[in-house]
């Protein structure tokens, strides 16, 4: 089956059913589940060919559901025109969800993109991790 002709409302309206059916502890783990695997997949579709850019991460922002954190990243990029787009990264703990946003905030980072759409792009998580690692310690 080929997933990227999907619509993502086609997804979310899915991912409403679990809620209905399985209730809404289980249905939002699932629905949690499902964005991170479809991100993932994303993540390999760009692995197997995409392109890649320049781009910097604008801005970010942590979220929490339940016991889980995750931070929402806004980063641009410039093909032609100034693009933008989001990427999600999870965590265990509040504290490392502030670092990590601490850390790549205002960096440069490979951005790829789909050439037939320059518009659909993705962050590799292996990226973003290694930009961290490499962010200087200021504590």
């Amino acid at each position: 089956m080929n997933f990227h002709h999907i619509p993502w409302e086609a997804i979310l309206f899915g991912l409403i059913k679990l809620l209905k059916v399985f209730g809404i502890i289980p249905g939002a783990l699932a629905a949690f589940g499902g964005r991170k695997l479809y991100q993932k997949w994303r993540q390999n579709k760009a692995m197997a060919g995409w392109p890649a850019t320049d781009g910097t991460i604008q801005s970010g922002e942590v979220h929490k559901q339940g016991l889980r954190y995750w931070v929402e990243l806004t980063y641009t990029y410039y093909l032609g025109e100034y693009r933008s787009g989001k990427h999600v990264h999870h965590f265990r703990r509040e504290e490392d969800a502030d670092e990590f946003l601490r850390q790549v905030k205002d960096k440069h980072v490979q951005v790829h993109y789909n050439a037939s759409k320059p518009d659909n792009s993705v962050i590799l998580d292996r990226e973003l991790e290694m930009i961290a690692l490499l962010a200087p310690q200021f504590r």
